[in-house]
């Protein structure tokens, strides 16, 4: 059971990376928007230029965003407990479902750090 322990230690710790790169993106891009707001010499108006700033502060932090999530994917991998593998491959499902890890040796799958059994054909 210690090993299922450590699997949703694992998981939550990537959870975490995931959020901590949200923040950082949305922080960043939110320092984005305000210097551009700040710095611009062409006053159009105050709506066009708070628009183009806050267009382009979404951008740089959806594109940031996307980038240091795929640098959590590729660098905090979760671990197979049965069989010591490297990496569990995630199968993405909906949002508001816990996601589910699989292990491509041993073919066991994972559902919120639990052992979920697999129907054989």
């Amino acid at each position: 059971m210690r090993h299922f322990q450590n699997l949703k230690a694992a998981e939550a710790k990537r959870m975490r990376y995931i959020l901590l790169a949200y923040l950082i993106a949305g922080f960043v891009g939110l320092s984005f928007g305000i210097a551009l707001y700040t710095v611009t010499e062409i006053r159009l108006t105050t709506t066009v230029t708070i628009f183009l700033a806050a267009s382009l502060a979404l951008l740089t932090a959806y594109f940031l965003g996307k980038k240091l999530v795929e640098l959590v994917d590729k660098k905090v991998k979760v671990a197979c407990p049965i069989c010591n593998a490297p990496a569990l491959e995630e199968n993405h499902r909906l949002q508001c479902q816990l996601p589910e890890y699989e292990c491509k040796r041993c073919k066991s799958v994972y559902r919120g750090g639990i052992l979920m059994e697999k129907e054989s054909p």
